[in-house]
């Protein structure tokens, strides 16, 4: 696996990607006879796509990983320690060298690359249309991987092409959180409400800056970011929550941006999550040795409404559950799992006989139903709900908050509180990226969360979460050694 530097990635030399628009020869940003066509501007955005399909980004382990910092999930897969004791409040360092360094500097080269879209594109004489698509897109990637950056770091180096000492000094979190602002916006005057698959439109600049405003408890703007793309009318619900993560319903319009898989390549979600045996010897298993990187707690199992039909559709309980995996339907075995429940919300990609464990099923970034509960957590906040008064309810939430909630099978609520939305937040978007334990983290409630829960088996033990601390990850250690301490620590951490 690929290990960078930020002063390495500076230097950034486009790779391919061969899939429609990403299909793009390799070119250099320091060529004299480059940024001088449309198809070099094509090019070097499909370059800033790139590395969100890698292992440790969008496309695999770091995107999963995440899960285990939250109490829903864990890492099944022992073989990542460094990982492991960060996610378990262990960690005074980030010397982790897979998964998290990886990540950084895969999100650092959109970063680098996006900036130079965004820097030298204006310049190139070419259809206007096509120019400021191609400057939205690319502001819109600056604004998610800032994102992905701040919400687990803090402040991070803000790359200025003009200042080659700008990847060696941490702006501060305000300062990072208004950059991710700045390009938001200047994505939503710049992309379209339709746009090709795999490339983002106005829903997801929206989506995302609505969830910006979120975490920042900016709660009138994150609803009228949110309430933007309700009342645009070009994204609603997909009617079957469960039949949402496959193949044919990659194009639905729930899905506000989906990263585009590629079969026999990255991204590998479902594989990750797939247990390296699921029938036990039971079943003639010609393929079927998934990763079982990251596996789901019986804690999470348990804290599902009996009613609610996400729970069969985001976990299964080994010798309980009936799944449905390579042309067998049986009960679910997996007797190398460590826990007793498997997560299975991306399984149906391997539902029937297949022969490709990268069976490129491309998994969404930003949901529609993300931005109903956004928009429902905003409107409590601005009612008198929220993470400190969590049993006040506040019936002019109610309508987006019950859109996801019934989709789910769940009667509506006439007045949600904080604590049903915490539910349906945790229910719905399980095992997508992380969001329960960024939820937790911005809402101020993870250390009642996680030191109230008892160890569960050996593989999600007691743990004391220190908000002080705890509310970032440590920066990762070689970044901070490469710019010889002028990009400082995380307070905590040594």
């Amino acid at each position: 696996m690929k290990k960078y530097s930020i002063f390495i990635l500076a230097l950034g030399v486009l790779s391919s990607c061969k899939k429609s628009f990403l299909d793009k020869e390799p070119h250099s940003f320091t060529s004299a006879v480059f940024w001088q066509t449309a198809d070099q501007a094509e090019s070097a955005l499909a370059g800033a796509y790139v590395p969100l399909n890698s292992e440790e980004a969008l496309g695999g382990e770091e995107w999963c990983g995440m899960e285990s910092f939250s109490d829903i999930g864990y890492m099944n897969d022992r073989g990542y320690p460094d990982f492991i004791a960060m996610s378990e409040f262990r960690a005074n360092q980030n010397t982790e060298g897979d998964l998290s360094i990886n990540s950084y500097t895969e999100y650092y080269q959109v970063i680098k690359r996006a900036t130079d879209v965004v820097t030298n594109v204006p310049n190139i004489t070419m259809d206007e249309s096509q120019k400021k698509r191609i400057l939205g897109e690319a502001n819109f990637l600056l604004g998610w991987s800032y994102f992905t950056e701040v919400e687990r770091y803090g402040g991070v180096p803000i790359y200025n092409p003009a200042d080659p000492q700008s990847p060696l000094v941490r702006a501060t979190e305000a300062d990072t959180w208004a950059k991710i602002e700045q390009v938001l916006k200047d994505a939503t005057t710049q992309l379209s409400w339709d746009h090709e698959e795999g490339r983002p439109g106005l829903g997801a600049a929206w989506g995302l800056l609505a969830k910006v405003y979120a975490y920042q408890q900016k709660w009138t703007d994150a609803k009228a970011a949110a309430e933007t793309v309700i009342s645009s009318g070009k994204h609603s619900l997909y009617p079957v929550f469960r039949d949402l993560f496959t193949f044919d319903n990659v194009t639905a319009s729930e899905n506000l941006w989906v990263l585009g898989a590629r079969q026999g390549q990255y991204p590998i979600t479902p594989t990750l999550y797939l247990p390296n045996d699921v029938w036990g010897g039971t079943h003639d298993e010609v393929v079927g040795n998934g990763w079982r990187l990251v596996s789901a707690t019986e804690n999470f199992y348990d804290s599902y409404d009996p009613q609610d039909e996400r729970k069969l559709a985001t976990v299964a309980k080994k010798d309980v559950d009936v799944v449905t995996y390579n042309g067998s339907t049986d009960v679910l075995r997996a007797p190398n799992n460590l826990s007793p429940v498997v997560c299975v919300k991306f399984q149906r990609a391997f539902q029937d006989p297949y022969t490709d464990i990268f069976p490129g099923l491309s998994i969404a970034a930003i949901r529609y139903a993300d931005v109903l509960l956004l928009d429902a957590e905003a409107i409590m906040n601005l009612g008198g709900g929220g993470p400190q008064n969590r049993t006040v309810p506040v019936s002019a939430a109610a309508a987006p908050f019950n859109l996801v909630r019934q989709r789910a099978g769940l009667p509506a609520i006439a007045a949600p509180t904080f604590n049903d939305l915490m539910y349906e937040r945790k229910a719905e978007l399980a095992f997508e990226g992380g969001d329960r334990h960024f939820d937790l983290v911005r809402w101020g409630l993870a250390a009642e969360v996680y030191n109230n829960l008892p160890a569960e088996g050996t593989y999600k033990p007691k743990r004391t979460f220190d908000p002080q601390k705890h509310r970032l990850l440590p920066y990762p250690q070689s970044q901070i050694d490469i710019s010889n301490h002028t990009i400082t620590q995380n307070p905590g951490y040594n």
